[in-house]
């Protein structure tokens, strides 16, 4: 549900690069102290949107609202209110961590030279990295170059700040520390975060809501348990990547018919009698057995690789008619199964997770 009076409108905002349509006219109402990830693959329009939003480029129609009244659409970069915290961190490396912070309070907020370096180290205090003040940026590690660039930002005082991609580069033990750094930030600031991301851990690990784009439209936003468990459509069902698709048609008894059995349905928007339709089983909640247990959603199932990561491992088998199933389980929930590639086994889930695709998505 949109916010009544939102900090950010976006109205019909459209971008075109030529004959090329990055963005097809979107709404978005972004709420003051949300954060709000923008998801997608590459070339869904989710950076595109991020710069229209920062005023580094410039809609082609529509209009960007603060407020619902300040029409921002052709203001420039500048004069607005949101710094970007880049992929690349964009530091500058002939000054010093400090000097970094204290750019844009010394280009935008024109604080003199005492307030600059109070706030600057108060910040990089708040960031852990108070010690490293003096520091050349080519002395930094990826993880301390990352926690500049947000200070530098937050130093700032913004109403929203935007961040692409800011992760991407550290590796995984860091990524994790940062998200929680950054939920700890956001939560104690109130300040609204625009992030935008193509790694889906990120965004449900830290957005309030996630925009989910492809081909420079959205496809859903939403909370991201809504998000997960109840998609749109079949796009977002593939793109969250944890759905096992049954394609088949609705029976009159409100099951569906698919290739490898009848199965009950309990959400979703179920389409009438007789059309095509597609449920969707999370691969958390399926259960695997060496015998069938005559359950009603249930299907015979050929073990095709086995993938262990750490929290839990990633089963994948083949059903009688080639459609993939993805399982995700505790390895103590599937201890004493044959998960050698060829071995058969019965994959069943609860009538209750049973979710149907709208009709026209099918």
């Amino acid at each position: 549900m949109a916010a009544p009076n939102p900090i950010l409108l976006l109205n019909q905002v459209t971008k075109s690069f030529g004959d090329t349509v990055a963005l097809h006219p979107t709404d978005l109402a972004i709420e003051k102290g949300e954060f709000i990830a923008l998801m997608g693959p590459s070339g869904c329009g989710k950076t595109t949107t991020l710069r229209l939003i920062a005023g580094m480029d410039y809609a082609s129609a529509g209009q960007l609202l603060m407020w619902g009244a300040d029409d921002i659409t052709a203001t420039p970069p500048w004069e607005r209110d949101m710094p970007m915290v880049w992929q690349s961190y964009a530091l500058f490396p002939f000054l010093s961590v400090r000097e970094n912070v204290e750019f844009g309070l010394r280009q935008k907020r024109r604080l003199l030279s005492p307030e600059r370096r109070k706030r600057a180290l108060e910040w990089l205090d708040r960031l852990g990295i108070a010690d490293l003040a003096e520091r050349s940026i080519h002395q930094l590690s990826g993880g301390q170059r990352q926690r500049v660039a947000i200070a530098r930002a937050l130093a700032l005082h913004p109403e929203i700040l935007l961040l692409d991609e800011p992760l991407s580069a550290l590796d995984a033990n860091l990524r994790l520390h940062m998200q929680s750094e950054l939920k700890r930030l956001h939560s104690e600031l109130g300040i609204t975060f625009l992030y935008v991301t193509h790694n889906q851990s990120e965004a449900f690990a830290m957005a309030d809501r996630v925009v989910i784009l492809s081909d420079g439209r959205v496809q859903q936003i939403g909370a991201p348990k809504e998000v997960h468990r109840a998609p749109a459509n079949r796009f977002v069902a593939r793109f969250v990547g944890a759905n096992t698709i049954l394609d088949g048609r609705m029976t009159g008894a409100g099951t569906i018919e698919t290739p490898v059995g009848t199965f009950g349905i309990a959400r979703g928007t179920p389409p009438p009698a007789h059309a095509a339709a597609s449920l969707l089983v999370p691969a958390d909640r399926v259960t695997l057995s060496t015998e069938a247990t005559g359950a009603s959603n249930e299907v015979a199932a050929e073990v095709l690789t086995e993938e262990f990561t750490g929290s839990f491992v990633t089963v994948m088998l083949r059903l009688a008619d080639g459609t993939e199933m993805k399982v995700q389980k505790q390895q103590s929930e599937i201890d004493g199964l044959d998960l050698r590639p060829g071995a058969r086994l019965f994959a069943g889930w609860p009538g209750e997770v049973g979710y149907v695709l709208p009709g026209e998505a099918c």
